[in-house]
């Protein structure tokens, strides 16, 4: 019964508005003509004239407000028109002329037909068939079979339009939900932004994921994780207000755009993003004229990747602030004029902290010329608020690319360069292309080049994300999973993960060599990541016997300010014509890394616990 009492969703007050506005117009044009070819004596003539000329003001009147026109307003247009055409064909004095009026209800039945919820179509369609029918039999000279031909083909007319409009109406409806799909939240998102820009007043969207969903189905199947997102859209559909729109934009991602300004969505939000029984998490961004909707949609889906990244079960707020959008527009300057750059932290092999780097872990600076220099957490989550993260990733990655590729000594050695990617890049269809350009034109190869991602951008399950490394690994490049042990620990993610790197994070490694529990944890995860095929790297090493007890835990590589600091190209080249040291005593399988770790491949390897890609010599 509902579908019965549901409007299609072109029923929108601007096409209700215009249609109508040309229907009546035509009406009394008809009506018009038809006065006027009658004899000057016809007693009708006045009346019909009357009737042409009322229909040709609501027409103009209704088109020209079209855009507030009220949705209860469409039944008594609806009505007037019904009522206006009997008037019409009563005081038509000649039959054949009659029935040219009564057909202007095919006017009638269109719009009954695309623009009403199938029950008040069939109540309108019907005062329509009866009135049409009553007044050609009251006037005379024309025959009830003559009048039920007619109401034949307003019957027809009405069903088949009525159904194309649904069928067009269902092109931007979600099927397993009954939401707008993404086409629908374009579309309303479109006259939501008119009507705030018009009106003067507030609009913000928000995207909002639930957080665990592909573990649903993974434990439950496809038909459990449809039921959920069944569910899930029919509670927050009597969650939010009235007023807000809720859509499902793909998979389990959905957008609400309210006319009310950031927070007050955030607050709306809060009983969604705080469910004990199904959390998620939510980025909202404030619509700011003159830009379109999708800009704000993109700032809130930035928004959202923060939320994700900072634990999830949270809502995040990308605002317009002046400073930020400064700051970026500067930040955006900075990255075409080649203003952000690189500096190198080495990796050194645990056991031997002393010798040359095996790799190192490019870093963006920037300095601003008034600010001075702004820490990288700053203008990277600037870049992601507005939009050019990946052209900021892109120009980090090809400068690294392109300096150490001129470094004799980095070729020779096999250096292993790490580049940190944003989960915002990653999801962009155009990536790996883009990388696969950046190895062509620099001619770094592809072998030496290793992506770090958080892994909260791992636990996140993105399949797009997953889809980026799997395709860049087809290229020899390799993934690290950075920032380990901070978040989720996404254990379970590990064996299906295509990384050959996984970095645990300073703050998991700092009390490794004070702590016995610590310590205990660090070697049951270098075992298990040794079984896995996974060369562990420490982070944060800041004095010689943290980094020794590292390298006794089964740690491969290990970065720090004892090791090293971030560095400039003529630091890291004379670091690396040092003279490489020997390793101390006979080290542990795996453990000893004088030598590069090679890229683990896609091979059968992959499937056999324990197997690691060999160690090409430095």
């Amino acid at each position: 019964m509902e579908e019965w009492r549901r409007e299609p969703e072109v029923a929108t007050p601007r096409a209700v508005g215009a249609a109508f506005g040309v229907f009546y117009v035509a009406g009394g044009l008809v009506a018009l003509l038809v006065a006027a070819s009658d004899s000057a004596g016809a007693p009708g003539r006045p009346v019909l004239t009357a009737l042409g000329a009322s229909a040709l003001l609501v027409g103009a009147v209704v088109a020209a407000r079209r855009a507030h026109l009220p949705r209860l307003a469409t039944h008594p247009l609806a009505a007037l028109a019904t009522g206006l055409i009997g008037a019409a064909v009563l005081v038509t004095p000649d039959p054949r002329s009659a029935v040219l009026v009564a057909a202007v209800s095919v006017f009638v039945t269109v719009d009954t037909g695309v623009f009403f919820a199938r029950l008040h179509a069939l109540v309108h369609l019907s005062a329509c068939l009866a009135t049409t029918t009553a007044t050609l039999l009251v006037r005379g000279g024309v025959g009830l079979l003559s009048a039920l031909a007619l109401d034949l083909v307003l019957v027809a007319v009405a069903l088949v339009v009525g159904v194309l409009a649904r069928r067009a109406s269902s092109a931007s409806v979600d099927g397993l939900t009954g939401l707008p799909n993404r086409r629908g939240l374009d579309d309303a998102l479109e006259r939501l932004a008119l009507a705030a820009g018009r009106s003067g007043g507030p609009l913000s969207v928000a995207l909002v994921d639930l957080d665990g969903f592909k573990a649903v189905n993974d434990a439950s199947g496809h038909d459990a994780g449809d039921e959920l997102l069944r569910a899930t859209a029919a509670r927050w559909r009597a969650v939010l207000p009235r007023s807000a729109l809720l859509a499902r934009v793909g998979g389990d991602e959905f957008a609400v755009a309210l006319a009310a300004p950031p927070a007050e969505l955030a607050l709306v939000l809060s009983p969604l993003v705080r469910d004990p029984g199904r959390p998620a998490s939510a980025g909202v961004a404030a619509w700011a004229p003159p830009e379109g909707p999708a800009a704000a949609l993109h700032r809130a889906d930035a928004a959202l990747y923060r939320a994700k990244r900072g634990g999830r079960a949270r809502c995040e707020v990308a605002g317009p602030e002046t400073a930020s959008v400064a700051l970026a527009t500067d930040l955006r300057a900075a990255v075409a004029a080649g203003a952000v750059r690189p500096v190198y932290q080495p990796l050194v092999a645990a056991d031997a902290p002393g010798g040359p780097p095996v790799g190192v872990e490019a870093l963006a600076r920037w300095t601003h010329p008034l600010r001075g220099a702004v820490s990288p957490d700053v203008f990277v989550a600037v870049a992601e608020a507005h939009g050019f993260v990946g052209e900021l990733g892109a120009a980090v990655l090809e400068r690294a690319c392109h300096v150490l590729a001129s470094l004799p000594e980095a070729r020779e050695r096999g250096l292993v360069l790490a580049v940190n990617v944003s989960g915002l890049e990653l999801v962009d269809d155009d990536y790996v292309e883009r990388l696969a350009a950046v190895l062509d034109r620099t001619g770094w190869p592809a072998a030496q080049l290793v992506l770090e991602v958080t892994e909260s951008v791992v636990e996140g399950g993105d399949e797009r994300a997953v889809a980026t490394h799997l395709a860049a690994r087809v290229l020899g490049v390799r993934m690290a999973v950075d920032d380990f042990g901070t978040g989720y620990s996404s254990l379970s993610r590990l064996d299906r993960l295509p990384a050959a790197y996984l970095e645990l994070d300073a703050g998991f490694t700092a009390t490794a060599h004070t702590c016995a529990g610590r310590a205990r944890l660090v070697r049951a995860v270098t075992a298990m990541s040794r079984s896995l095929g996974l060369y562990v790297v420490a982070e944060g090493v800041e004095t010689p016997e943290q980094g020794r007890a590292l390298a006794g835990l089964g740690c491969d590589l290990l970065q720090g300010f004892a090791l090293g600091r971030p560095e400039p190209l003529a630091s890291l080249a004379a670091r690396l014509r040092r003279p490489s040291a020997a390793p101390a005593g006979d080290a542990h399988p795996g453990s000893g890394l004088a030598d590069v770790p090679g890229p683990r491949r896609a091979t059968a390897d992959d499937a056999a616990p324990g197997s690691r890609a060999p160690r090409p010599a430095v």
